[in-house]
């Protein structure tokens, strides 16, 4: 008799290690839950498959036929920050990669105050430069120097670490320099393992290729001791062993050790892969919805026709690398979830902080007191007495005295605050189930969903309800369903390659030949690595598309069938289908393809599923009713409602809500109006008995839970605009930079969620005609608008949103175009003496009419500039985040009925206006003063002077402009929107006290703004504004300024403030027309937290255009891109180093120059100096290769000639540092004196010696910070001196040649203005107060 043969399928959670034993002839199953050992997680995995042994005769001589594992080990390493000691070797130029991850800082605007910057998983310590470069055809431009490595390396030798990366520049279209920086690293470090990017990431853009395999080094020691343990203990007892990959697969043990960056999200792949086994595969429900609900966090995926979708990315935390993983998107919604009311705002917040394991939720019993998501659960009667089968009795006492704290805290009953929690919790999930299904093109009404994990049943009825996705499906044993997907699952892997080609210009059989090559790459790695044979193989083809000029990449499966008997078109209609199903639209660009990969699995084997005994009656025994709770649902009381025992229900048994069914790793709850159905696999089906549309019903009166919704609703749907913004549009201003800004607004134009205040309000009072559904309206033009866009680049489409013709919301959003026309490319003239200048204007214009476009005037407007194609796609995305926007304003006002739904968006504007009274009242009366400037205005003249005095008056904050310097006849003038300056100070203000708040205008009556009429921020018509952006930037130091010297969570330094323009266009010697817009970065202030990150964008959610992605599409080569030591400004808190980037350029063409801060200095405050200026070099390599002549230009310059060969040296500025250097911790210093962010001679600024190897002179430091305070005591008398600018005006003008090799601008008072504004009174008396102070 054949011995049975069983397989294991292991998950290890933070918490428990889940294990299911599957027989494979009969398909029993048998599962343990054992807990976790995170100091070595194999010990439960082999205490755990023992146990589970036990069940079955003679288990312990069984020889398991397979265990197939999914494990956090990899995952764990990164979120506790205990992986491998990684060394980095990069490109020269180019060590700072990781330092300054793209420059981004997440969040909204302000979020730099708050930010605490990560720590790279490959210190600067440990990171090297290696001498070569390739270009991104993979030519080699400057040959590797295997000696000048060899001698660099041995820095690294000496400090013994872990593991090595190897990621150089443009490496994806060719490895040989990364290859032979292997060969001399492995002879090195013989015992050290070394991961190359080309191996690891083949692909274009060099921050993803090279943070992901950091993370594949940073993993991999710890992750190979671990499974080398694991087999050494599975000896004998298990043939096979197999770790779940982030993308479902099966990955052997020996491919799982190189690549363990495929494997860091594997935990959440196993729960998918259960549902595909145990309900696509076993029932008729193919499309299926996720959610996996555990203590701190919910996943939620998307299965559709049985295959689970699968992205190209994996996110940990702020960490994202590019590695294929179901399509998991995780929110902070878990049981242990906390909730909160922040003092400022009286918001209810669920999430995402988590009480944890230990204490956990109060109900644990275990000193928990903060109340949680599962505390509300046991107050409202939703969990048993005690859980795990009766072994864990819950705390009802504790769990009420927790709900109430939150109860009190928001004035209602203790009920409504434990449904409250619940609503707000299960709205987080339902954003994201939203954000995996609606976003993606799904109708979520087509789908069922699927809940599982610990917490996932007791929310599941009440997301299906929001959802509208039924039957809500809740699987055998769901706690523990990782472990069945984990034992059910196929070995896979999958090559790559970037192969970027347009699509109309590709050789079919160029691409078939690539396709055959990795064909026969992932079969001999199927075969030889994981054992399957040929003929045991499944291949799918795919490929990722774009539009030409897009960065996003989409992945399409390609019939290679149809390919090879058809033709290229074939690729491009599959591509379109797919870009319209996920954005809505289609365009008439080209089609680019940029990858191509072939995926392999095993063929699949099918497992029987024991089925469970048909029941003779549908309504289940009253002996399965374990116990009673009274539950709690909409305010209503239901009493004695049945507790089911699940392990007794059978097929056809249907129970009617409310009640619980219960088991030992769940509870799964029945509300009202609903019934559960157990099917013939055991999954638990619940059905609405009457359909209802997803609304209040007859809800008339409004509660903290419904606004709290409506305000997470609101965020999720300008995400989704942003989202769809980001990824489809065309200009990388746009695209990669993320310049653009949405509002969504009630009737009136208040805006109720975005960032840069109302559009709508500007519009409304001066459009007179008539304004119907199906209206679009696209303007320009700021003085249209009364500022609220602010250059004519920024196009803004408006939408009227109706319900049934009455007006219920306005949308809008604006996105830099990379070119409107006018007199330089880019559109962007320093030296424009008039909007006249500056390309087309578009005067507020309905460009359709009750849905019908008026095409012939869209052209013309598309003839008047010089990237008409990008043009035409980014308003088309425009449209299409407005849409959607539409959309989810018509499926609130549905939801919620009309009077809910204006009083929730009345609400909100009051909250907000609330929270920032309270905060106003905090603040002194006195009146602040601040002043800044601009340098210069491109002509020689400045600086230009920007005042503003802030005083509280009867609770209001009252910021008046006098003092503000005439407007320039240059460009540099700012329309400054009164509702945009409004907004930054409202976020400035709230941001601090409740990060998580939509802002709104509702706090908008609190401030008065007056600038005076004819100055820099109220220029009159035709005044130039196309170099706005520097007194924009500095508008934020003044808010800073002012806001610091009254309140000091606020008091940060200057430093970023502003976005250095770099332009570049001409003809290639082809004929074909670039044209490139580029925003460059600098220093972040330091700030009350701590030091100012280095090389990082202080606007919202900016980040650097990747260089390779450049380098591709530009005659161009981007020669360093680093961060400056010694440029960020000494304090207790460092500001944050510039920029420094060279850029060669290789086609002849011309430049513009935007920036600031070459002559003043980012301000320093409470003690701090001022950070470093900013530099332009232009280096004529072109004239002499050998002794090139160098030009220092100046910070506002056009038509710039270059010529093949000739470098851009450019510069930014740094960060003002914050309180005493002399007080930073020596040990700091030493260390970023090791990390090269601060010189040895840089570390004598903040009063430290180093000793040679650069460690701490501790007598040396104490003598030379006592010398440096006798020498400077007027050091003590600057603490009265808030800010430091390194100097007053006179002494910067007086050193400026000699600093800066420019001379000195003239005063604005010193030359003859013209315009509109020399008649007004207030031009008048600037003019005669200065002529005074210069007789005198």
């Amino acid at each position: 008799m054949v011995s049975p043969s069983y397989r294991l399928g292991v998950d290890v959670g933070g918490t428990f290690t889940d294990l299911l034993l599957l027989r494979e002839d009969t398909g029993e199953t048998w599962r343990a839950k054992v807990p976790s050992t995170p100091e070595d997680q194999s010990l439960a995995v082999i205490q755990g498959k023992d146990q589970i042994l036990t069940n079955i005769p003679n288990g312990a001589d069984v020889t398991l036929n397979v265990v197939n594992h999914g494990t956090t080990v990899a995952t764990n390493a990164i979120l506790e920050q205990k992986g491998a000691q990684v060394a980095l070797v990069v490109t020269e130029g180019y060590r700072d990669i990781l330092q300054t991850r793209r420059s981004q800082v997440p969040g909204g605007l302000a979020s730099w105050i708050i930010w605490p910057k990560p720590e790279p998983l490959a210190p600067l310590e440990l990171t090297v430069e290696a001498p070569g470069r390739l270009a991104t055809d993979g030519t080699e431009v400057r040959k590797f120097d295997e000696e000048v490595f060899r001698e660099t390396f041995q820095s690294i030798v000496k400090q013994k670490p872990d593991a090595v990366t190897i990621s150089l520049i443009n490496s994806f279209a060719n490895p040989v320099h990364e290859q032979a920086a292997r060969r001399i690293v492995s002879k090195l470090l013989p015992d050290t393992p070394i991961s190359l990017s080309s191996e690891v990431l083949p692909e274009l853009m060099e921050y993803e290729r090279t943070i992901t395999t950091v993370v594949n080094s940073y993993v991999e020691p710890s992750v190979s001791l671990y499974l080398r343990n694991l087999l050494k203990s599975l000896e004998g007892k298990a043939k096979h062993l197999r770790i779940l990959r982030s993308d479902g697969g099966l990955s052997s043990v020996s491919l799982a050790s190189r690549f363990p960056v495929s494997w860091v999200l594997s935990g959440p792949a196993g729960g998918v892969t259960g549902v595909v086994s145990v309900v696509a595969n076993q029932t008729k429900f193919k499309n299926l919805i996720t959610v996996d609900m555990g203590g701190t966090s919910t996943d939620v995926a998307l299965i559709d026709n049985g295959i689970p979708r699968i992205r190209r990315e994996t996110k940990i935390r702020d960490l994202v690398v590019k590695a294929p993983s179901v399509d998991v998107r995780t929110v902070g919604a878990g049981g242990g979830s906390i909730a909160r009311v922040p003092e400022v705002t009286k918001a209810l917040r669920v999430g995402p902080e988590s009480a944890g394991a230990e204490p956990g939720p109060a109900c644990y019993g275990k000193g928990g007191s903060t109340a949680t998501v599962t505390d509300a659960n046991t107050v409202l009667g939703y969990l048993p007495k005690s859980l795990l089968g009766g072994s864990f009795a819950l705390d009802l006492d504790a769990a009420k005295k927790a709900v109430q704290k939150v109860a009190d805290d928001l004035g209602v009953g203790l009920y409504e605050a434990a449904e409250g929690i619940l609503k707000i919790s299960n709205e987080t999930m339902y954003g994201a189930l939203r954000l995996v299904s609606v976003e993606q093109g799904y109708d979520p009404r087509d789908f069922s969903l699927v809940a599982f994990g610990g917490a996932g049943p007791l929310h599941a009825n009440s997301l299906g309800k929001l959802l509208r996705a039924f039957p809500v499906i809740i699987p055998p044993s769901p706690g523990v369903l990782c472990a069945f997907g984990d034992a059910t699952t196929l070995l896979r892997h999958e090559v790559g390659r970037t192969f970027i080609r347009v699509l109309s210009q590709a050789d079919k059989n160029d691409i078939l030949n690539a396709y055959n090559q990795l064909l026969e790459q992932v079969k001999k790695v199927m075969r030889e690595d994981q054992g399957v044979p040929e003929n045991k193989q499944v291949h799918i083809f795919q490929a990722d598309f774009r539009y030409s000029g897009q960065a996003i990449n989409i992945p399409v499966d390609v019939n290679l069938e149809i390919l090879k008997g058809g033709y290229l078109s074939y690729l491009r209609d599959i591509f379109e289908a797919e870009h319209q199903k996920l954005f809505t639209y289609r365009l008439s660009s080209d089609v680019e393809v940029v990858n191509l990969r072939v995926i392999a699995e095993e063929t699949r084997e099918e497992l029987p599923v024991k089925k469970l005994d048909k029941s003779e009656s549908s309504e289940p025994p009253k002996s399965l009713v374990t116990a009673k709770s009274n539950l709690i649902f909409e305010g209503e009381e239901f009493k004695d409602c049945a507790i089911w025992n699940r392990s007794g229900l059978e097929q056809g048994h249907m129970i009617h809500g409310p009640c619980i069914i219960t088991e030992m790793d769940s509870n799964t709850i029945i509300l009202p109006g609903f019934q559960a159905e157990i099917d013939a696999v055991g999954n638990i089906l619940i059905w609405e008995l009457e359909a209802k549309s997803l609304s209040t019903g007859g809800k008339k009166e409004l509660d903290m839970a419904t606004v709290d919704i409506f305000e997470s609703a609101l965020a999720n749907a300008r995400a989704e605009m942003d989202a769809l913004m980001t990824r489809t549009t065309m200009s990388p201003a746009i695209r990669e930079q993320q310049d653009e800004f949405n509002v969504i607004a009630e009737p009136s134009g208040k805006m109720i969620v975005g960032q840069f205040g109302s559009f709508i309000g500007g519009f409304l009072e001066m459009w007179k005609d008539a304004i119907e559904p199906g209206d679009v309206f696209l303007t320009n033009d700021p003085y249209s608008v009364a500022g609220a866009i602010s250059h004519h680049n920024d196009w803004l489409i408006l939408m009227p949103i109706f319900m049934e013709n009455k007006l219920i919301a306005w949308t809008a959003n604006f996105g830099h175009m990379t070119d409107v026309g006018g007199s330089v490319p880019g559109s962007l003239p320093c030296a424009a003496s008039s909007i006249f200048e500056e390309g087309i204007q578009i005067p507020v214009t309905k460009i359709a009419s009750k849905g019908v476009w008026n095409n012939d005037l869209i052209e013309v407007i598309y003839r008047n500039v010089r990237l008409p194609e990008w043009n035409r796609s980014d308003v088309r995305a425009l449209v299409a985040a407005c849409e959607i926007a539409g959309k989810r304003m018509l499926e609130l006002y549905s939801r919620f009925g009309d009077s809910l739904y204006f009083a929730a968006i009345d609400e909100l504007l009051s909250r907000n206006r609330k929270a920032v009274s309270s905060i106003i009242s905090k603040m002194s009366e006195e009146p602040t003063y601040f002043e800044d400037w601009i340098d210069d205005d491109g002509q020689e003249v400045g600086p230009w002077k920007v005042a503003c005095t802030m005083t509280r008056i009867d609770g209001r904050l009252k910021f008046d402009f006098s003092g503000t310097d005439p407007q320039s006849p240059s460009s540099i003038n700012f329309y400054l929107s009164i509702n945009m300056f409004k907004m930054f100070v409202g976020i400035y203000l709230l941001v601090v006290y409740d990060s998580s708040v939509v802002a709104n205008d509702g706090f908008h009556d609190l401030f008065d703004v007056y600038i005076p009429e004819g100055t820099l921020l109220k220029p009159i018509r035709p005044a130039a504004l196309s170099c706005r952006t520097h007194f924009l930037g500095r508008l934020l130091d003044v808010i800073s300024g002012l806001l610091g010297q009254r309140a000091p969570e606020f008091m940060t330094a200057a430093g970023f403030s502003d976005s250095p323009h770099f332009m570049y266009s001409g003809y290639r010697q082809d004929g074909s027309w670039f044209q490139l817009y580029w925003i460059g970065f600098g220093g972040i202030p330091a700030r009350p937290i701590g030091d100012g990150p280095d090389g990082h964008c202080l606007w919202p959610a900016m980040k650097a255009i990747p260089n390779e992605f450049l380098e591709l599409y530009y005659p161009l080569r981007i020669e360093v891109f680093n961060t400056v030591a010694d440029s960020g400004g000494p304090g207790l808190y460092r500001g944050g180093n510039a920029q420094r980037i060279y850029w060669r350029f290789l086609e002849e063409g011309v430049i513009s120059l935007h920036d600031d801060r070459w002559l003043s200095k980012p301000w320093g405050v409470l003690g701090g100096e001022p950070g470093a200026r900013s530099t332009k070099i232009l280096v004529r390599y072109s004239q002499d290769a050998e002794n090139p002549p160098r030009e220092a230009h100046g910070s506002k310059q056009d038509h710039i000639k270059v010529s093949n060969g000739d470098v851009l040296e450019w510069v930014t500025w740094g960060g003002g540092g914050w309180g005493e250097a002399l007080k930073r911790d020596p040990e700091v210093v030493a260390l970023e004196v090791k990390r090269k962010l601060v010189t040895v001679e840089g570390a004598r600024r903040y009063g430290v010696v180093l000793h040679s190897d650069l460690s701490v002179d501790e007598e040396g430091t104490k003598k030379l910070r006592e010398e440096m305070r006798i020498a400077h005591p007027e050091w003590d008398k600057s603490k009265d001196e808030i800010f430091n600018r390194g100097g007053s005006w006179d002494e910067l003008k007086a050193t400026c040649l000699e600093e800066t090799g420019l001379p000195p601008p003239k005063s604005p008072w010193e030359v003859a203005l013209r315009g509109p504004m020399t008649q007004l009174p207030y031009f008048k008396d600037w003019k005669e107060e200065h002529a005074r102070k210069s007789h005198h």
